[in-house]
């Protein structure tokens, strides 16, 4: 069958999944039921690219100058991708600016479909809906080369522009729009529901890929694969106003899909189903598609301020140089806090200003320096007292009481209950000693 020829071609293919040690003999050969986890590897491969068919690129980094810009991986969401330099250039994103615009849209397009060939439709929305749109480029499309394409890439390409508009653009959260076509509805569904955005627009969504099988191969082989975007289960926790847009004649996947999600919504929420439209209608073409509903729906476009988000102009520039520079950075940021370990403290004056402990301290801990026990005098006296006790009791403990009245107000007229700055602790205990064997003595 075709099914199974297409599976060939994709084990034995220049990117074919390569079977893991465990699963190999020792002849080196695949041993028993292991041939089993490789076909089902290859099977999984198989049907990511049937799900994520990229078509050849559509343009090129001089095709869009002007809009053509490359986002950087974020530590947080890619965090094993910042330092790699085959992934320097970043993400390729269409940055699309409103005069005037606070609100930005994230758009993610629709499957077999690149930046290039949606880039009109992005430009005509901006124009309609007067608002700042940024267009992300999926991992294994356009020029985003390197990444295999899948469920977990395309979420992280997703996830890296939308923290890149709260970071960067520093754009508030209910600023923000995300619009899903297709495909793209499982990444915007999948933002909408963890994060408190303005709005959310789906137009020819599924329920979920499994789902939208089953009306392409049959429910037996759709009920095998791996489950990928579950819409239907993550649209109950989206909480901003939500817009479904799916033609009747949508063939590939039926306006079943938008019903399902739209009845599971529980927000805000307005279904449109034209009669005429099919999966891959242009939605400008009848203004009534989008246009319409949506600036109806979300009132656009929105508001307005003197200072809109501007893309800096390092975004522009070639994504390797600016890996280099932020590599760079860091390298000497870790530098410094190193040595700023040993030296902050001996150079910064508020640290002897605070009491924080210095190097200087550090230099005077070969003196040990015993503290100072304020029951120094009265521990000798309770030696002397121990003496005296082989007499008479009464008259020691009196000759006592009166040594030590002697002693507190002699020690107070000469200062010693005070700090005693410059003479070292060892003196007072010298004084305190030839003290009480003077008294001994006149006793």
């Amino acid at each position: 069958p075709f099914w199974l020829k297409a599976l060939k071609v994709v084990c034995s293919g220049p990117s074919a999944v390569a079977p893991p040690r465990a699963l190999l003999g020792a002849d080196g050969r695949l041993a028993g039921g292991r041939q089993v986890c490789v076909v089902w590897l290859c099977m999984s491969t198989f049907i990511d690219r049937l799900v994520f068919p990229a078509p050849t690129p559509t343009y090129s980094r001089e095709t869009f100058k002007k809009h053509l810009c490359w986002i950087p991986w974020n530590e947080a969401v890619s965090p094993d991708r910042m330092d790699d330099e085959r992934f320097a250039e970043g993400i390729p994103c269409m940055w699309l600016p409103a005069p005037r615009a606070a609100g930005v849209i994230l758009f993610c397009h629709g499957n077999a479909e690149d930046l290039g060939m949606c880039f009109p439709f992005v430009k005509h929305m901006r124009d309609q809906f007067k608002m700042n749109v940024l267009a992300v480029e999926y991992p294994g499309y356009g020029l985003l080369h390197g990444i295999s394409v899948c469920e977990a890439a395309l979420k992280e390409a997703a996830l890296t522009a939308f923290r890149f508009i709260l970071d960067d653009l520093k754009v508030a959260y209910e600023q923000i729009i995300l619009f899903g076509r297709s495909v793209g509805s499982g990444p915007t569904v999948y933002l909408a529901s963890r994060f408190p955005v303005g709005g959310l627009i789906l137009v020819a969504a599924f329920a979920s890929v499994r789902e939208a099988a089953k009306s392409l191969v049959g429910g037996i082989i759709a009920n095998v694969l791996d489950e990928r975007f579950p819409n239907i289960s993550l649209i109950g926790n989206v909480s901003c106003p939500t817009l479904f847009i799916h033609g009747e004649k949508d063939s590939l996947v039926p306006p079943s899909h938008s019903v399902a999600l739209f009845k599971n919504c529980r927000a805000r929420k307005l279904l449109i189903t034209p009669p005429g439209m099919e999966h891959n209608t242009n939605l400008f073409t009848d203004a009534q598609f989008l246009a319409v509903p949506a600036i109806n729906f979300f009132g656009l476009p929105g508001y307005q301020q003197e200072c809109p988000p501007q893309m800096p102009a390092r975004f522009f520039e070639d994504g390797r140089q600016q890996f280099l520079l932020r590599k760079s950075s860091r390298r000497r940021s870790t530098a410094g806090r190193d040595a700023g370990c040993g030296g902050a403290t001996e150079s910064n004056p508020w640290f002897f200003l605070c009491g924080c402990p210095t190097s200087r301290a550090k230099q005077r801990e070969g003196n040990v320096m015993e503290p100072r026990r304020d029951s120094t005098v009265e521990a000798r006296l309770e030696a002397l007292l121990a003496d005296e006790n082989k007499g008479d009791p009464s008259s020691a403990a009196r000759d006592v009481a009166a040594t030590t009245a002697r002693m507190r107000g002699e020690e107070k007229s000469k200062g010693l209950d005070s700090p005693r700055i410059g003479t070292p602790w060892k003196d007072v205990l010298d004084f305190g000693e030839e003290e009480i064997n003077h008294k001994l003595t006149l006793t």
